[in-house]
């Protein structure tokens, strides 16, 4: 407080010179700044001129006596802050109240005491420095929320621009009606403004017959989350169809449950993906009749073992499908059961038909159709790894096979698959050199090569297809 002291300033208002001598002697001696005047209009002038902190006022005054003069101060927005105390000859309760009625904040009784007049206008000051400084928080708390006001209101302006042009369909649902929808939510339905809809049903687009089952698919997704997203087909206003999707999101809307969403007209990427899909139809079924072709032409040229592509290709979807192979890993192995053999263009026609038994020579020309398959395989774009499985389909799980002498693992899945598909059809079916051995005596040859020729997994799925589920092998 003594740097409040040296800073503070005094109007004394009396016109008794002896009296703001006395006056002023204390308060300088206090060690305050002290002004003087010796009427109301002089300290009307002194306080435009510069306020002081706080005013000794005496009630008998010339012209404007001590309570016009506070009235005065007190009704004038810059002035009504400044402490007044009011320094007085008269000690009746009728002049005190007089006094706070015109604004006074303290009273000093003529002959003034000096420990009573430092105690008052100490304690003055020290509530007009916390007055002032509550009233510079309060001004400072003004501005910013002014600015932050101003600073909201630019803010919603802006987003609001955003969402009315926004071209995604947006909008707001509580109590089961629309409270807002945006423009573009009106055009994708064919609503020539907003509030059309407004206060409608949320199902007045989804036709009537559909809604039982969108409610309840809404429903069950958001008991799982509470964002979803969905799409159904729609009516527009005129009653055509039209397909949307919605992300949707439980929400607080001005303090009231809601359904917050944006929708998108989805119609011609529905529309796109159907087309890509018959596309794709299309090309699946020219790649493969790409691969009967060559298969065709493999079988014109060998016909002792017509279909043997085919008939593997079967029973190898059919072991995969045991293992637990997906539609789109099994469609793999039909493709790669019909080429498997495509290198015996290779061999000779004489030695693929001879009816005796092969040469070491006859039969290393009839080996090499593996790496002969895979040299004409290789360079195709498959997505399944066809030229591999023609490479390691007479590998053996001992490492007896060829042409890498791979073992175990180190074959593909594929190709072990491919093996006892091969095994199977070729000891069962005719050959040049033999008659056909039949199903019983294929199985019981693939079951003798359980574990060495064949993989164990593989050689049991393919025994339990035909023992126990009655596969039968395609004509």
């Amino acid at each position: 407080m003594n740097e409040a002291k040296k800073t503070a300033r005094i109007l004394v208002v009396d016109d008794d010179e002896r009296n703001r001598r006395l006056l002023i002697a204390m308060l300088e001696a206090e060690g305050y700044t002290v002004q003087e005047a010796v009427d109301g209009e002089r300290a009307l002038e002194l306080v435009r001129q510069s306020p002081p902190d706080i005013i000794l006022l005496d009630i008998m005054l010339p012209g404007i006596d001590g309570y016009d003069l506070a009235r005065l101060l007190k009704a004038n927005a810059a002035t009504q802050a400044i402490p007044i105390i009011m320094v007085t000859a008269l000690d009746d309760r009728a002049s005190r109240l007089r006094g706070l009625e015109a604004g006074a904040e303290e009273f000093v009784t003529k002959p003034v005491d000096r420990n009573e007049l430092r105690v008052r206008v100490h304690n003055l000051l020290r509530l007009k420095e916390f007055s002032d400084f509550l009233a510079d928080h309060n001004r400072i708390l003004e501005e910013r929320v002014m600015e932050r006001t101003a600073s909201l209101h630019e803010s919603e302006q802006q987003f609001r621009g955003l969402v009315e042009q926004s071209i995604t369909g947006i909008f707001i649902i509580q109590d089961d009606k629309f409270t807002y929808v945006n423009p573009r939510f009106a055009e994708i339905f064919g609503y020539e403004s907003a509030e059309e809809l407004i206060g409608r049903h949320r199902l007045i687009m989804v036709p009537e017959a559909d809604r039982g089952a969108v409610t309840e698919r809404i429903r069950r997704q958001f008991e799982r989350d509470p964002s979803v997203g969905y799409e159904f087909s729609a009516v527009r206003r005129d009653g055509s169809p039209i397909e949307v999707g919605v992300h949707a999101t439980r929400a607080t809307h001005q303090g009231r449950p809601a359904i917050i969403g944006l929708m998108q007209d989805i119609s011609e990427k529905s529309r796109a993906e159907e087309q890509i899909k018959r596309y794709v139809e299309q090309l699946e079924t020219a790649f493969m009749s790409t691969v009967n072709v060559a298969t065709t032409l493999s079988e014109m040229r060998d016909p002792y073992t017509a279909g043997h592509e085919r008939r593997v290709a079967q029973i190898a979807v059919a072991i995969g499908a045991e293992l637990g192979f997906d539609a789109r890993r099994q469609e793999g192995l039909r493709v790669a059961g019909h080429l498997h053999d495509i290198g015996k263009i290779t061999v000779p026609l004489e030695i693929l038909s001879k009816p005796g038994k092969l040469t070491a020579i006859e039969y290393q020309l009839v080996q090499g159709h593996a790496q002969a398959s895979y040299d004409v395989l290789k360079d195709v774009k498959f997505p399944w790894p066809v030229a591999d499985v023609a490479l390691q389909h007479h590998e053996r799980s001992d490492g007896s096979g060829y042409p890498q002498g791979l073992k175990g693992d180190a074959i593909l899945l594929e190709a072990r698959i491919m093996a006892v598909a091969d095994g199977v059809e070729a000891i069962s079916s005719h050959r040049p050199y033999r008659p056909g051995l039949g199903i019983d005596k294929a199985l019981a040859e693939i079951e003798c090569g359980r574990g060495t020729a064949y993989d164990p997994a593989v050689t049991d799925a393919c025994l339990k297809l035909f023992r126990e589920k009655g596969y039968v092998i395609s004509a």
